[in-house]
């Protein structure tokens, strides 16, 4: 049994995301608090997500020193392989005797193995990024994959719509460490109010550019142990995220529909908005997430929120024509956070993207029957691909004329500054980029039912 070290306990996880599809998010929630030093936990967060990252990479810089293929080896080696090679190439702050030797230490329940660990990382460690990549002109497609831990099928999707450059230059990105941003809330404080209240709290604070009530933050170890986040003076949602309510644009008293609401963040933002006047149906097929909209709001000091369990293809009890404004926020795959989620590049498959926009379209039409005549609709995924972004609302658009584009160049919170950024935008949609726009990847349409 491997020893409960940050890195035996990154071993333990790698094992589980890899042996049973576990989402390595959730095992990090639970499985870090039983670490007491704050830096252990770190550690353990930047093994197992850095390991997921930069898998393909690690196994092609590995595999030009194992005399049998990776998938020989038990699962526990492979682990230990991978955050040896991880540490070697990517960390700076751990020596890289000290990477070998730690991971030759976790070997040692593998007597078998341990020899084979020693002598494969010291071959690494002797030629760091001396790496032979495939040729980056005869084999583009395997070379950004291996370079940049990519699958291959997501490259050639990318390639033939961006060209080489910024296929490479999205890939970059999604390997970068993702900001941590929060949303102030505005119910009980200012932003400038909360940003004094963090740095007392020995937080590093930066003021958005983009969203009037963002803030970035570094330095700031669990949040979960700050007072002000304990009283609910903030909630953690990226800059891209935080602008969905804006375009939205809720009024206070107005009634508002979320479609597919889990977790909250949206939610929430929208009765910020509404100065917590009016009434938000905030539905969710799953009743454990509907308690985390609760929570939330609860935490956030909001009241005018009613959780409703129901599909967003039926939303149960909701009279047509009935809603001032609608969110459909609907469920995607998720290709704009690949930076944010470390091993959700490995869960998906391009047959998702084929059948996901029936799922969305479904979605989206219910909760059109449910705009108000001079209504609004707001229609948004955390993806990059247009099957399910573009070419979904060119569907929807003609089967229902009623719904007329808005433009989204005065409804966006921030100024677009390129031009093909405010004629998308312009058409009432507009698709955000993580290597263009620097958050996470974003797609919104604005649409308002014209009066008869």
């Amino acid at each position: 049994m491997i020893k409960e070290t940050a890195r035996g306990m990154a071993v333990h996880l790698l094992t589980r995301v890899e042996v049973e599809g576990a989402y390595a998010n959730l095992l990090l929630q639970k499985s870090i608090l039983r670490l007491a030093d704050s830096r252990d936990r770190q550690l353990v967060t930047l093994l197992v997500n850095g390991v997921l990252k930069h898998r393909l990479t690690l196994d092609y810089a590995l595999r030009r020193h194992l005399s049998k293929p990776m998938s020989s080896l038990p699962h526990e080696v492979r682990a230990i392989l991978r955050i040896g090679a991880f540490q070697l190439l990517f960390v700076d702050k751990v020596p890289p005797a000290v990477a070998v030797n730690e991971s030759v230490e976790l070997a040692k329940e593998f007597p078998k193995f341990t020899g084979l660990v020693n002598v494969v990382l010291r071959k690494v460690m002797e030629k760091g990024w001396d790496i032979p990549w495939p040729d980056s002109k005869r084999e583009m497609v395997r070379y950004l994959s291996v370079r940049y831990s990519h699958p291959e099928w997501m490259i050639q999707r990318w390639l033939k719509r961006w060209g080489a450059e910024e296929t490479e230059a999205l890939c970059k990105t999604n390997n970068e460490p993702s900001p941590t941003w929060i949303r102030t809330n505005t119910l009980k404080i200012s932003r400038e109010g909360l940003m004094e209240r963090l740095i007392g709290e020995g937080i590093t604070v930066e003021l958005g550019t983009r969203v009037p009530e963002s803030l970035r933050i570094k330095d700031f170890g669990a949040l979960d142990r700050l007072e002000s986040f304990r009283e609910g003076l903030f909630t953690v949602q990226d800059e891209s995220s935080q602008l969905v309510a804006h375009v939205v644009d809720p009024k206070p008293g107005q009634l508002v529909l979320d479609a597919c609401s889990a977790p909250g963040g949206k939610t929430t933002h929208l009765a910020q908005m509404m100065q917590n006047q009016g009434e938000i149906l905030a539905f969710d097929v799953y009743a454990h997430k509907l308690g985390l909209i609760d929570q939330l709001a609860q935490k956030l000091g909001i009241t005018i929120i009613q959780t409703q369990l129901g599909d967003a293809r039926d939303l149960p009890g909701i009279r047509l024509e009935s809603q001032d404004r609608v969110l459909v926020d609907v469920p995607c795959s998720g290709l704009g956070v690949i930076r944010r989620k470390a091993d959700l590049r490995w869960q998906k498959e391009e047959q998702d993207l084929k059948d996901l926009p029936l799922l969305q379209l479904a979605i989206l039409e219910r909760a059109a029957s449910c705009v108000k005549e001079g209504g609004t609709l707001v229609y948004s995924t955390c993806t990059t691909e247009p099957e399910e972004n573009f070419e979904l609302v060119k569907t929807f658009r003609s089967a229902h004329p009623e719904f007329e584009p808005v433009n989204l160049v005065d409804a966006l919170p921030f100024t677009l500054e390129e031009p093909g950024d405010i004629q998308q935008a312009s058409k009432g949609m507009i698709q955000l980029l993580p290597h263009r726009h620097g958050m996470d990847g974003f797609f919104l349409a604005k649409f308002c039912r014209r009066e008869v």
